[in-house]
This record gives structure tokens, sequence and C-alpha cells, in this order.
């Protein structure tokens, strides 16, 4: 079966890149290798007369999310078919691309680098090989493996891309192996380095961990990842890439079980790393319990910028009771920044005055002796190390149930009855450790030798917490106008907790001598 006809004139060029790493990639998404592909795939078209009209770039990237998951020519995933079908497929836009310009006639031929460069999946193979005998489209190479003219030829790719998938899967099985190893002697896969640590994956960054540390325990107290990362954007810590700080960054690092010191291996975390947790566990799990929540609110916006926007609220539209709520927004117009309702323009106050009032109310109250108290405490019966202990103890112990099951020592039933009981206490233990170990947000400013400083040193977010375990902010209306800022037309209450964790809470209220003396 050859092929008779004028040589194409609006053929395909297509430049593959396997194993390639995003670092690598420019602006265009163009590796190293690929410009050096593109001039080969020219010289040979230009040697035959064909003329290459269509670029068509496919990299095999690391595998991602969303529109940067792997465009391998061997490794599959799941892709539900037209019919409704759920089947293993290797997902390539660009070949298929390909194939489509082929079969409806806009693109007359196909050059690549090679075969191996082109498929390693035979359905694939199969797919090009129809392509070209249904619509008599000639493809080439510049190795000249790529070859579909005849039928020896398309015996021949048929056997080299069998031999090919061969070596893919046996290469992916001992890679596949040698990762498990690594995973569990606790040494580091390579790739990227990861943010809290230097290249090798192990050492520390105390610059870097810092920050890990800190963002989780502000998350875990109430901080948003928006509120975070704006501190970030601020600060002199940059991430891996240089990137700018975003939320969903954020999350990403904050979320990584090598943060409390657990290797991972396929997303099952597999024993303790080499290195020193830079937080809890139980501190990380309540991260993960918090930010993998299915109710957990999340929406696009700015960070808050403002100290008291949504955490002060509208004297008029809250009750003083709190059965309401209508929290403040700042807008600014006019010669200042002002609080206003969010829901109605019927109260507005300056920022400046409201805060500063706050604030020095706030610094006031912990540069006092007994500051100390306002301080949630674990209490003598929280015994960490020993609830750790038993922690530990029974993760062993479902680990021996599920084996105990395999060599049918125990039956279904008894497996089930097993790990729910044990689950069910390691989710007792886990809750109050997290309560015994998270610092409160309190914690800097008592004791602080200049309260002030300290206090003007924190973050916004980091203030934001700080406001909101101790205070309640209400905003009322301020009677008739130009008589200026009037102090007792801020509703502030201390929050005074019946049980430092939690239970109910009961508020008194701070008259205007106690807010000029505190």
């Amino acid at each position: 079966m050859e092929f008779s006809r004028n040589e194409p004139q609006n053929a395909i060029g297509y430049v593959r890149l396997s194993e390639l790493r995003r670092v690598d990639l420019d602006d265009d998404g163009n590796g190293k290798g690929n410009e050096d592909q593109r001039e080969r795939i020219v010289a040979r078209a230009a040697a035959k007369g064909w003329r290459i009209i269509h670029w068509i770039v496919e990299n095999d990237l690391s595998p991602g999310r969303g529109k940067n998951r792997s465009a391998s020519a061997f490794k599959r995933r799941k892709i539900k078919l037209p019919d409704g079908r759920v089947e293993m497929r290797t997902v390539r836009p660009g070949f298929r691309k390909a194939l489509d310009l082929l079969a409806s006639g806009k693109a007359d031929g196909f050059v690549a680098l090679d075969l191996d460069r082109t498929v390693r999946d035979p359905r694939d193979l199969e797919d090009m090989i129809d392509v070209v005998e249904q619509h008599r489209m000639p493809v080439d190479s510049v190795t000249g493996s790529l070859r579909l003219g005849t039928d020896a030829d398309i015996t021949m790719a048929r056997v080299m891309v069998a031999v090919a998938n061969k070596e893919s899967r046996d290469k992916a099985r001992r890679v596949a192996a040698a990762r498990e190893r690594q995973a569990k002697a606790g040494e580091y896969g390579g790739g990227r380095r990861p943010f809290g640590f230097d290249e090798d994956g192990v050492t520390p960054r105390p610059e870097e961990t810092a920050v890990i540390k800190d963002c989780t325990i502000r998350c875990v107290q109430g901080a948003s990842l928006r509120s975070l990362a704006g501190d970030l954007r601020k600060g002199d810590v940059p991430t891996v890439t240089g990137a700018q700080w975003s939320a969903e960054t954020l999350r990403d690092i904050l979320l990584r079980p090598r943060n409390a010191g657990r290797m991972v291996y396929q997303g099952e975390e597999i024993g303790d790393a080499p290195w020193e947790p830079i937080v809890a566990v139980e501190t990380f799990r309540a991260l993960v319990s918090k930010l993998t929540d299915p109710a957990r609110k999340t929406g696009p916006g700015a960070a808050p910028k403002w100290l008291g926007s949504n955490l002060y609220t509208c004297g008029i539209c809250t009750a003083e009771d709190y059965s309401t709520r209508v929290g403040v927004q700042v807008r600014i117009g006019g010669r200042q920044p002002a609080y206003r309702c969010a829901d109605r323009n019927h109260l507005v106050r300056a920022v400046k005055h409201v805060d500063a009032l706050v604030e020095r109310l706030i610094v006031a109250r912990l540069s006092r002796d007994d500051a100390v108290d306002l301080l949630p405490t674990t209490g003598p019966e929280v015994d960490v190390k020993g609830l750790r202990a038993e922690a530990q103890a029974i993760r062993k112990n479902l680990n021996e149930l599920a084996e105990d099951k395999s060599l049918g020592l125990i039956d279904r039933a008894q497996l089930i009855s097993g790990t729910e009981k044990g689950k069910k206490r390691l989710e007792a233990i886990t809750s109050l450790l997290q309560e015994a170990t998270v610092d409160s947000p309190l914690a800097d400013l008592i004791g602080a030798e200049d309260v002030q400083a300290t206090w003007e040193g924190l973050s916004l977010s980091h203030q934001r917490l700080v406001i909101d375990e101790l205070v309640t902010v209400r905003i009322l209306p301020s009677g008739r106008a130009g008589r200026g800022f009037d102090p007792a037309t801020v509703d502030i209450r201390w929050k005074h907790q019946s049980n430092p964790r939690g239970g109910g809470r009961r508020a008194r209220r701070i008259a205007p001598a106690d807010q000029q003396e505190a």
C-alpha cells in the first residue's frame, strides 16, 4: 500500500519532550530540547519538500492538577468516554488535535522526531493508523522510525511500540519501587526542593520553617489563608519559585505531612521522617481537618486590610446579646476611611478613632500583672506524652489487625469492630492533644517587656486574632453630629470563658471609665 501524491504543504510538526520538569519551561511552555527538535523537524521536512504550517508542542510534564496534568505518551488515567464508560487512557490533547487536523483535511502530513516521541501506547498507534489509512495522509520522522506507508511499516511500528510500552512499564515499576524504598527509609525523593528545606529535602531553612509554623498555628486559631498570604507578601521570605504568595500556594505548603515529620508514599503516610517536625502532629491534624472540611466556606476577594473589617459589628443591626450579627466594612471616601454597616448606610465611624480605642484597651489589659490569667490552660489532667504514646500504640494495633485479617486469624466482623473502636479513640486523643498543643494568639504579648511594641510588630491577621479572642466590638450610633468622637459609642466587652477550651461565654461590658483606664 504505497502512497502516491504531491508532497504535503500543510503538514504538522509535532514536538514532545518526556519527563520534563516545569522549572525547565519558559513562559511559552517550551523546554531546552524543544527548539532542537523543531530545527531537526524543519530540516527533515525541507529535505522532502514538505511545508509545515501547524506546530504542536506537547511536553510530558511532571504530574500536576487541572490544565497541568501530565501529557505522557505512556502514563494513563481514568477518563469518561462519550458512551459513559470509564476506562484507562493516555491523555494527550496535542496528539488528538493532530489526528483531528489530519482527519478533517486541515493538515496533509505529520512529522515528528521519532516514533518513540509520538506514541508509546498501542491504542494511540492504532488510532493513528486508522487516520493514515482512511485519509491517506503521509507521516514521517527525523529518524525514519515513524513510517506507516506499507503493511510492513505498520507491522514494524506495532512491534516497536509494544516493545517501548513494555520498557515504560518496567521503568515505572522500578521507579515506584525505588520511591517506596526511599520513603520507608526516610530519604528525599528528589525534585524541586520543598519550602522549608534545603535542596537535600532534609536540612531545614529556619526562616522558612518559621513561616510554616506561624501560619499553621494562626490558621488553626482562625486566621484566613488569604490574610496570612497577604502578610507574607509584605514580608521578606519568598516562595521557592519566587512567585507571589497566594492562599492556594500557602494551602499546598501547609498541608504537607513532612511539616509534621511524616513520610508519604502515594498519598499515604508511612512513618516518621528523619528530620525534626516543624509543627506538632496534633497541630497538623487540626489544620488538615479545618482546611479539608467540606463545610468550610471559601470565596474570592481580598484579604482584610483593616483591623475591624467584619470583626467589629454594627450596633444598630447587631443585637446586644449577638443573637443577630452584622459586621462593618471600610469604605474610603471623603477625608478619611470609615467603618460602615455592611448591610445599610446608616452607621459611619472613623477608622482611626475606633481602632485606637480598641488597641489602647487591648494593650493596657495585656500589660497588667494578671494578664497571664487570660491564657487558656490545658490542665493537669492532660498527659500529652502519655496520649501520644497511646495514639502510636493504637495505630500499630490497627496495622496488626489488618495483618491478622489477611492471615485468617480474625474474621471481617472482628476487623470492623476493632477498627471502629481504635479510630474512635484516636479521634478523642487527637482532639485532646490539639487543645493542649495549639498556642493562644495571646502568647507573644503576655509577659512581653514592651507590650505596645510587641503589638505593633504583629501582623494584621495576628492582631485580629487577639481582638477576636478577647473582646466583642459593637459600634453604636453617635447621636448628634459635630460633637467629635465619643468612646461611649463603642460597646466593647471582654469575652470571659467559663471553659478555657470551649463551652459558654459570658461578657462584661467595659464602661467608658474602664476604656480610659483599662
